[in-house]
C-alpha cells in the first residue's frame, strides 16, 4: 500500500516560494509512489477555536467548518508536511488557526485516553517548511515551536525541517537549488515506503 503524504499550504500568497518548496516537496514524494493529498488553508473556511471545551466530551470539534475536511487526513496521514511562511515574527494567522483547531486531539490523548499513533502500520513522519523575508536572529524559532507541538499532539516524528531566510518576494526561491534539492530530498523521506522498525 503507497504511503500517504499530506501537504498544508499556509500562505496567503498562491504559488508564493514557501507554496513551491511545499509543491518541490509533494512532487518528489509523488514520484516515489506516494499518495498525496494537499490543501490550501487560505481556500477553506477556517474558524478560531473557541474555547469551549466541548470536544473534552467525545473528541469531536462542535464547529461545522472545513476543519472537518482535514481532520481525517491529520489523523490518519502516514506523512504531513506544513509550509508557512513568516509572518511579524511568527506563523501567519491562518495555520495557526488550524493548529488550533487540533484541540479535539489533545482532548483524545489527555482527556480521553485515546492514543493517535498507531501501533501498526508505518511510524508517522512530519516536515515543516518556511521562508522569511528577512535573517533577523530567531526569526523561525516561534513557528518551530508550534510545529513541535503539532507533531507532539498527533504522534508524529519530525524528519525534516527547511528554512530559508531573506526570501520576500515573489519568485525569489526559484534562484535557491540547495532549497530545492533539500525539499525534494525532504519529499522522498515522507513517502518512501517503511515499517514500524525503519527511519
Amino acid at each position: 500500500m503507497a504511503i500517504s503524504v499530506l501537504g498544508i499550504a499556509g500562505s496567503a500568497r498562491r504559488a508564493g516560494n514557501t507554496e513551491t518548496l511545499l509543491d518541490w516537496c509533494l512532487d518528489a514524494a509523488r514520484g516515489g509512489g506516494a499518495e498525496v493529498t494537499k490543501f490550501r488553508l487560505c481556500d477553506l473556511d477556517l474558524r478560531g477555536c473557541r474555547a469551549c471545551d466541548a470536544c473534552f466530551k467525545d473528541g469531536t470539534c462542535i464547529q461545522k467548518d472545513d476543519m472537518h475536511r482535514l481532520y481525517p487526513h491529520l489523523r490518519e496521514a502516514d506523512s504531513i508536511v506544513i509550509a508557512a511562511p513568516v509572518y511579524a515574527m511568527g506563523m501567519p494567522g491562518v495555520p495557526k488557526i488550524m493548529i488550533d483547531r487540533t484541540q479535539p486531539f489533545w482532548a483524545l490523548r489527555y482527556m480521553l485516553g485515546t492514543p493517535l499513533k498507531r501501533t501498526d502500520g508505518p511510524e508517522r513522519l512530519g516536515a515543516f517548511l518556511s521562508c522569511s523575508g528577512t535573517d533577523l536572529p530567531h526569526v523561525f524559532d516561534g513557528s518551530q515551536r508550534i510545529v513541535r507541538y503539532l507533531w507532539h499532539v498527533l504522534g508524529v516524528s519530525p524528519v525534516g525541517e527547511l528554512l530559508v531566510p531573506k526570501v520576500d518576494e515573489r519568485g525569489a526561491i526559484l534562484k535557491h537549488d540547495e532549497a530545492h534539492a533539500s525539499a525534494e530530498d525532504i519529499g522522498r523521506r515522507l513517502g518512501h515506503p517503511r515499517g514500524k522498525g525503519d527511519m
